[in-house]
């Protein structure tokens, strides 16, 4: 009898263990799935946080992107307006070397023909001054070689007959010419002047090709320094029409 009733409660000891047991498997997928619920959850909200950083950085970077275009039209604006600005400039600087050009042309035209006529020619203007019309011929003709182009002494030392070039005829280009001009004024004779003589024939030729040369160089320099050289090279032809002078005194023979 009592050996029967141990062996009844041993079966109902593991009757209840296999119940429980049974009780805590069965409960333990729920606990699991609630636990990968939320940890899927938690993920889901930190991908979706890293969605809206991207996004936002994202419009950070089209404002900067936008900001530099803008930037960059403007600069292309501004060089278009100062290319504008540069080309009308270099129009006008054309325009004015033109004309200087055309005006000095025209001046070393007549004041050669004058030198070489040596004879009064009245320009338009001083045609309309009445006081001309009462002057002898002989003062009229004085007057007209007086405006005729001449070298200063600091451009041509009377005494060592040496030639000041200015600076925009210093180049290498030039230097042929400035050296035969340069020889033939140092070792100009008293005797050998005016529009009819050999000496004046080598000056005017060695000017005329240095004219030449400089009208190619017409929109390198500024208008100063093309009418300062074409001046000069006009006075240089011109002091070979006139006597070699010493401290302002001609030497004739």
């Amino acid at each position: 009898m009592t050996r029967r009733i141990v062996i009844c409660a041993v079966l109902v000891g593991i009757a209840l263990f296999a119940t429980r047991r049974a009780d805590a498997q069965a409960n333990a997928p729920e606990a699991w799935q609630n636990e990968t619920y939320v940890a899927a959850a938690s993920q889901t909200e930190i991908a979706r946080g890293q969605a809206e950083m991207i996004k936002a950085y994202a419009a950070i970077l089209q404002a900067q992107a936008a900001m530099v275009k803008a930037q960059a039209d403007a600069a292309v604006a501004i060089a278009n307006a100062r290319k504008v600005s540069m080309e009308a400039e270099s129009a006008r600087l054309d325009n004015t070397l033109k004309y200087a050009k055309v005006y000095w042309d025209k001046k070393q035209a007549r004041d050669t023909y004058l030198a070489l006529r040596n004879t009064p020619t009245a320009s338009p203007g001083e045609s309309k001054h009445a006081a001309n019309n009462n002057k002898p011929a002989g003062q009229l003709a004085s007057a007209q070689v007086a405006r005729v182009q001449r070298l200063t002494p600091a451009e041509l030392d009377p005494v060592t007959r040496m030639i000041h070039w200015p600076a925009a005829l210093q180049g290498d280009r030039y230097a042929k010419q400035r050296e035969a001009l340069e020889e033939l004024f140092t070792n100009r004779q008293p005797n050998e002047h005016g529009a009819a003589s050999p000496f004046f024939a080598k000056v005017r030729e060695n000017v005329d090709v240095m004219k030449n040369l400089l009208r190619e160089e017409v929109t390198k320099l500024s208008p100063a320094e093309y009418i300062a050289a074409s001046k000069f090279l006009d006075g240089l032809r011109n002091e070979a029409l006139y006597p070699a002078q010493i401290n302002g005194v001609a030497m004739n023979q």
